[in-house]
């Protein structure tokens, strides 16, 4: 008998995750997709941290920050979750060296069954 899976019948017997590098032209694309997404942020952030008032009659007081409304935070921040997970999870063209030595495995607990 064979095995129930959850693939949809024009799924089966696909493989789920691409193998290789991509092509130099997708790659030079995912580098300035990337890169217009890291500038987004940046705007979005700055947006978020908000811009300072006017200065007033007296030089020696710092101006407040005008900062957007709730609602335009709560939009803003929305927008820059989903910019940081997809920035997050993206491929770069060169992973990240991993520094220092692998964590050592974790030790099997023995469950005693009585």
């Amino acid at each position: 008998m064979s095995e129930p899976s959850g693939d949809r019948p024009q799924d089966a017997g696909r493989r789920h995750r691409r193998r290789g590098n991509p092509s130099p032209e997708t790659a030079a694309l995912l580098t300035a997709y990337q890169s217009a997404m890291r500038d987004e942020l940046r705007a979005v952030l700055a947006e978020l941290r908000g811009t300072p008032e006017p200065a007033g009659l007296m030089p020696d007081v710092v101006p407040a920050l005008k900062r957007p409304s709730l609602a335009d935070r709560m939009r803003l921040w929305d927008l820059a979750i989903k910019l940081g997970r997809e920035l997050g999870t993206a491929i770069d063209a060169a992973p990240p060296e991993a520094d220092g030595p692998a964590p050592a495995p974790r030790a099997r607990r023995r469950v005693d069954y009585g």
